[in-house]
């Protein structure tokens, strides 16, 4: 799963299969700014599907949509989008582990849809002292 939440409570996410990469980093950038009014700063750590040739291209024929904000490397703590994760994982594993590759992605999808109509709950991911610089608007 990949996915974007904002201090304002709005949440994208997108499953797949396999592993992340620049191409599949490319797709989730598409939606992302897809019907978006404003410019996105998109805060992201360095997983090397972030960083690639493509990837860069795209964002600089993209500039005037979205800024890709690098984090420091090895710093998680820093990331909203980790406290989603780790919320998500809980409430997963709360349902018992999964007997299959497609419950464990409906699990997930599952989980994320309630978020979608949950912003308070998104904005309470901002709330760790470690990620007050991104909570203000």
């Amino acid at each position: 799963m990949i996915s974007a939440i904002s201090n304002g409570g709005s949440l994208r996410f997108m499953t797949y299969t396999g592993t992340m990469n620049g191409a599949l980093f490319l797709v989730f950038l598409e939606r992302l700014v897809r019907g978006s009014t404003r410019r996105i700063y998109l805060i992201a750590d360095r997983l090397k599907a972030h960083d690639t040739g493509a990837v860069r291209r795209w964002l600089a024929a993209h500039e005037d949509k979205i800024e890709l904000v690098p984090l420091p490397k090895s710093s998680p703590e820093l990331n909203a989008d980790e406290y989603l994760n780790n919320d998500m994982k809980g409430n997963v594993k709360a349902f018992g582990l999964p007997h299959s590759k497609e419950e464990l992605r409906s699990l997930v999808q599952t989980f994320m849809r309630r978020l979608l109509h949950s912003p308070g709950h998104v904005m309470n991911y901002f709330l760790h002292p470690s990620v007050a610089y991104a909570a203000t608007r």
